[in-house]
């Protein structure tokens, strides 16, 4: 059985308040969401009804929040307990909403479903991402940023020797069937009257694929791929939670 998140993750915002999950002054890497996309040359937004949904297993009857829910012949929005879906013509995300251990189970349950009810759709490409965020345990963030990403003896940073300067970074590597792609750089996050400044972390392991059951395959790699993220994490800063 699946454990509902408390809060809704969406697929379109990166930002999200993870509950429990969130980080704090021990613990300096936050949670910050994760969203499979798979992409298609063409999606069928109308199949996906909520008849059809409870039908295939992918929603039992009492799954769904009372509102977000969309159904249309152009865009499905699914709000469930245990995950959020967007369907567009082009491409389908799915944000799950519960604990990091859980994920792959339903990941291969729901979208494994899904994809295997619909093989003929034309689908091209499988991208599985995550999100972290760094809070520097100073809170400068200008120094943070200047000693994990600046060659001090370089003129290019040498321009950019002032206090309010920040910092970031693109990385790339293959990973078995995926290529990964590392965005990392500063963001200001406002809660209330308050402003958290962060240093965030956008992986996205990327692959082509041809046909559902290479999209099975893929998803099945959901746990290593999780864990090398956090490995390369930990190698910034060690303490980040399950």
């Amino acid at each position: 059985m699946y454990i509902g998140g408390e809060n809704f993750l969406a697929a379109v915002a990166w930002r999200v308040n993870v509950g429990s999950r969130k980080g704090s002054a021990n613990m300096p890497w936050h949670p910050a969401g994760s969203v499979a996309v798979i992409v298609a040359n063409h999606f069928n937004p109308s199949i996906f009804k909520q008849g059809w949904l409870t039908k295939l297993g992918v929603v039992g009857p009492d799954d769904l929040l009372e509102e977000g829910n969309l159904f249309s012949d152009t865009v499905a929005q699914v709000r469930s307990k245990y995950f959020h879906m967007l369907v567009l013509p082009g491409q389908m995300q799915f944000v799950p909403a519960v604990l990091p251990e859980q994920e792959e189970e339903l990941l291969l349950d729901k979208v494994g479903s899904i994809v295997r009810e619909l093989p003929h759709t034309p689908y091209t490409a499988i991208g599985l991402n995550f999100n972290w965020q760094l809070s520097p345990n100073d809170g400068d963030m200008g120094r943070l940023t200047r000693e994990l990403f600046t060659t001090p003896d370089r003129p290019l940073y040498q321009r950019f020797g002032g206090d309010n300067a920040r910092f970031g970074a693109y990385l790339s590597k293959d990973f078995g069937l995926f290529r990964l792609k590392l965005d990392v750089r500063p963001v200001h996050l406002a809660e209330g009257e308050e402003t958290h400044y962060r240093l965030q972390f956008l992986f996205n392991f990327h692959s082509s694929v041809d046909g559902a059951e290479q999209i099975v395959e893929r998803l099945g790699h959901w746990n290593e791929i999780r864990q090398e993220a956090r490995e390369i994490l930990e190698s910034v800063e060690p303490g980040l939670q399950p």
